[in-house]
């Protein structure tokens, strides 16, 4: 039996990695081509003998605990477990079978169940893992927090887990890596397996893994995260189809979550998460790419990491929490207070958020980290709420950047840092009192935008904002432009060279909150078109003459006069 060779030209060699190459496109598609080039490597070698589980065990459904033990026990390093359709029953408490320093090798054809009534397999210090083509169910199902999982793998290197059935466990399936930062477990692929009816994870990996895949796996009718990750290295998550979680309104809600034994349980099934909760350190260079997340509590989460990339992925119906989501929040998730470095949001598609309440579709705070290592970008996503949530809320170092963002309740609401540029903002959730289309807090670039709505088109509550260059359209009965000075502190804002277009049926003031007491404080310079046609410069200084209640009209005469007319 031939081993991979660590030696050779597939080793990914996570030492090697410098902070610049962790994050370099063309380095990594390479390091996942030879995890792939690993496994196929292994099994191009194999030469073990195949050993037919029909030789121990006649498949009729009946106990038969002792005859399958006998099977696991049979193999030699190298050798081939071959489950054959049939019905292979274990009653046994605890793991039904644990394998420890070998290597396992587990085929299944189509027709072939293996149900055990407590725990799934076992695997730990192994340089070579492969199942494929196993159903593994448990005989009833596990609940919530019960720690009942179908194929556990720990501190094993060269692991391939594919197009297996798993259901009724509580994790379907858990891969740990090893007790070294220094030497992790590595080269992980998940993939095409179907995972339903599970308590809490149909995918968790942990602790000290390097180089996983997890691709095109269909996880259905689970309650706790769709996909999660913690403490792991260059992972890929890609394709993958996450939709109908249990819910708590369901009929068998109360399987899945334990009844009053699991008060605590989660009441939606979730979406993918990297978290930090057993307070482990942060998970590295992320690839969550192209996966479809249907009706789940969230979409992607994620707390305490170094490198994301959320990009091209598709959220319908999202039901609890923000659809993606980057936060440093100290909480049960992040306890140690890791902060977030470097993450890019771009191309997802989000359609639809089902929460009745207001909820971000994008939210990413990183401010709390030090001065300018924080750093993300949110570009090119669709962001379609239809409902009075929030588009995008960013707050620290980050570039918002050609999103187009329609039929939500506020469009974007920015702070401390954030450059929001080129950006489509359409009309808003239509109701009766239309809220703000765009919030910006404090020393914000917000220009090139093009922004549409019966809601205040731009609303300023902080200081030191550069508001340049925008196409606003007007369309409601409030104001375009708002200086919010109730409870905030509004001044050196340079408001100008934006073109402000009042539709035939606008009744709103063009500018509210400037007044005599902040003359000066800020400069507003725009260019008005009015229902007529007109065009007007409003000018802040000329506004702020009257009362708030008080429109003005500024035009410049041929010989540069300004004349006003008070309407």
């Amino acid at each position: 039996m031939n081993f991979i060779n660590f030696n050779t030209k597939y080793n990914p060699n996570l030492q090697a990695l410098s902070s610049a190459d962790g994050y370099n496109s063309v380095k990594i598609n390479e390091m996942f081509a030879q995890v792939m080039g690993n496994i196929a490597a292994v099994q191009s070698t194999l030469s073990g003998n195949i050993i037919d589980v029909r030789s121990f065990a006649p498949g009729d459904g009946s106990n038969q605990s002792v005859q399958l033990k006998a099977f696991f026990d049979s193999a030699q390093q190298g050798d081939v477990l071959l489950f054959t359709p049939g019905n292979y029953k274990v009653v046994k408490t605890g793991w039904f079978y644990t394998f420890t320093g070998r290597s396992v090798i587990i085929k299944a054809l189509p027709g072939a169940i293996l149900e055990v009534s407590d725990q799934g397999i076992r695997i730990e210090g192994s340089d070579h893992v492969e199942i494929s083509g196993l159903t593994l169910v448990r005989t009833t199902q596990a609940a919530w927090s019960k720690n009942k999982t179908g194929l556990h793998i720990e501190n094993s290197s060269n692991v391939l887990l594919q197009q297996n059935d798993i259901s009724k466990f509580t994790d379907g399936i858990g891969v740990n890596g090893s007790n070294s930062q220094d030497n992790p477990a590595r080269n992980v692929v998940i993939q095409n397996n179907k995972l339903h009816h599970l308590g809490e994870e149909p995918i968790a990996v942990r602790s000290n893994l390097a180089f996983v895949v997890i691709r095109e796996n269909d996880c259905s009718r689970f309650l706790g995260d769709g996909i999660l990750v913690k403490a792991t290295w260059h992972v890929s998550i890609t394709n993958n189809f996450l939709h109908s979680p249990v819910l708590s309104g369901d009929q068998d809600y109360a399987a899945f979550s334990g009844g009053q034994q699991s008060a605590n349980a989660p009441t939606i099934g979730g979406g993918i998460t990297c978290n930090n909760e057993g307070g482990e350190s942060g998970a590295k260079n992320m690839h969550i790419h192209g996966n479809s997340l249907i009706g789940t509590a969230f979409g992607v989460g994620l707390i305490g990491f170094e490198g994301a990339f959320v990009t091209s992925n598709y959220f319908n119906a999202i039901q609890k929490t923000s659809v993606i989501s980057v936060s440093f929040s100290p909480s049960q998730f992040n306890p140690n207070d890791v902060s977030n470095h470097l993450f890019v949001i771009q191309g997802n598609l989000i359609d639809t958020i089902s929460r009745p309440s207001a909820m971000a579709a994008i939210e990413a705070k990183t401010s709390k980290g030090p001065e300018g290592m924080d750093i993300g970008i949110i570009s090119d996503n669709i962001i379609i709420p239809r409902g009075k949530h929030w588009g995008i809320v960013a707050d620290g170092h980050i570039i918002v950047k050609g999103n187009y963002i329609a039929e939500a309740g506020i469009a974007m609401d920015i702070a401390n840092g954030v450059i929001a540029t080129s950006n489509i903002i359409r009309p808003g959730f239509e109701n009766s009192n239309p809220d703000r289309m765009v919030s910006l807090h404090n020393d914000c670039t917000f220009s090139h935008n093009s922004v549409e709505g019966k809601g205040t088109c731009l609303q300023v509550r902080g200081s030191n904002n550069m508001v340049t260059g925008n196409r606003l359209k007007y369309e409601g009965t409030w104001w375009a432009v708002h200086l919010d000075m109730v409870n905030n502190t509004v001044e050196g804002n340079i408001i100008r060279d934006n073109m402000l277009v009042i539709t035939e049926n606008a009744t709103g003031r063009y500018l509210f909150g400037a007044s005599p007491s902040t003359n000066g404080k800020n400069v507003v310079v725009d260019l008005v078109k009015d229902n007529n046609g007109t065009v007007y410069q409003l000018v802040n200084e000329m506004v702020m003459m009257g009362a708030n209640s008080t429109r003005w009209r500024i035009t410049i005469a041929a010989n540069g006069d300004l004349k006003t007319t008070k309407l």
